[in-house]
């Protein structure tokens, strides 16, 4: 039987001819050129205080945080990193703990009833994809006033691909329920989830938009990859 592992010299580029924009320099790694700062969330000026880590429930409430652990753990997951054919990053979330007790576990279905902890979503875009097409600063009017006000988390870098003279985002995927070639602007992203379009949350989305736009259009020169 013949082994699906692969071996890389170190020394030599990885080229990927049927799509050069996969390729890199190295066998080994993949080059990181730039390092994004993330956007910094933001409760409001409501919120004043951090739950205690035994009452993390309170956060649904007004003038409580999530405890500070878990905002620590949160801050410390975020990453944006521009590679030399893509970029990744990483916007976590929160999810419960693992149970730490056989009551719990019985309970709350071996959740943790108090305990957080973090959840990755990290994702990876190579600059061939679609949502590549356009890359600007998103960021909402009057934003520090807003994230001082009602919270915020960041500044906005949107990733899009629209069509029918910018109305319209491309639709994406072939087999998700409801899916449309085009979905209108506007539309929520809960009714059409395959709308060609990303959000990430950077502390400069205009410094964000010339790197990550200088960098996919370094490497379709370096790959001499056209337009399609």
């Amino acid at each position: 039987m013949k082994s699906s592992v692969q071996a890389f010299s170190g020394g030599k580029p990885y080229i990927v001819e049927d799509r050069p924009l996969i390729s890199r320099s190295s066998g080994d790694r993949i080059k990181i050129t730039h390092m994004i700062e993330p956007g910094k969330e933001e409760t409001g000026c409501f919120t004043c205080f951090y739950s205690p880590p035994e009452y993390s429930i309170l956060a649904k409430f007004p003038c409580f945080d999530y405890p500070e652990y878990v905002i620590n753990e949160i801050k410390a997951s975020q990453y944006i990193y521009v590679r030399e054919n893509s970029i990744e990053y990483n916007q976590p979330i929160l999810q419960p703990a693992k149970a730490n007790t056989t009551l719990a576990a019985c309970f709350c279905c071996g959740n943790s009833p108090t305990d957080l902890t973090v959840r990755d979503q990290i994702s990876i875009i190579y600059f061939d994809d679609i949502l590549m097409d356009n890359i600007r600063n998103d960021t909402r009017p009057c934003n520090p006033l807003l994230s001082f006000c009602c919270g915020g988390r960041g500044e906005e870098v949107r990733l899009e691909s629209k069509v029918m003279g910018g109305w319209c985002y491309r639709g994406r995927g072939l087999s998700a329920c409801f899916c449309v070639p085009c979905v209108p602007l506007g539309c929520p992203e809960c009714l059409c989830p395959c709308a060609a379009k990303r959000t990430i949350f950077v502390e400069d989305a205009d410094f964000a938009v010339k790197i990550i736009t200088q960098a996919r259009d370094d490497a379709k020169i370096r790959m001499k990859v056209m337009e399609r």
